[in-house]
């Protein structure tokens, strides 16, 4: 398996876990409550692969663009869903989160890689 297939499953498998430990986190918080801090360092390490092993160097702008996007979304507060319904935040807002969670990293290390290869251009 070529390294940008790890990736690519790394990626998967972060989305995909991120979306539904978040629905989890939201519907039922005393489940996930004793493992929280294992839940991030899964997806810090799942993010970090995806940094250093999917994001080809032509794809580096639309991959920071698009986490800027994503973190956008799971830090803005829709207080107009807050507002209209409670409940549904309280379930669907973990899932932001833990999206946010798992791209950072990866945002962080291609982000570097992009500042590097910027730098060494002459």
């Amino acid at each position: 398996m070529t390294t940008h297939g790890i990736g690519s499953y790394a990626f998967l498998i972060g989305f995909i876990l991120a979306v539904v430990l978040g629905l989890v986190a939201g519907l039922a918080p005393s489940i996930l409550a004793d493992s929280a801090g294992l839940i991030v360092l899964i997806f810090l390490i799942l993010g970090l692969v995806v940094g250093f092993l999917n994001i080809k160097e032509e794809h580096r702008g639309d991959f920071l663009v698009a986490v800027i996007a994503v973190a956008m979304i799971g830090v803005i507060p829709f207080e107009q869903i807050k507002l209209m319904s409670p409940e549904f935040w309280a379930i669907i807002s973990p899932v932001f989160n833990y999206i946010v969670i798992f791209s950072a990293p990866a945002a962080l290390v291609v982000g570097l890689k992009q500042v590097w290869s910027l730098g060494m251009k002459k």
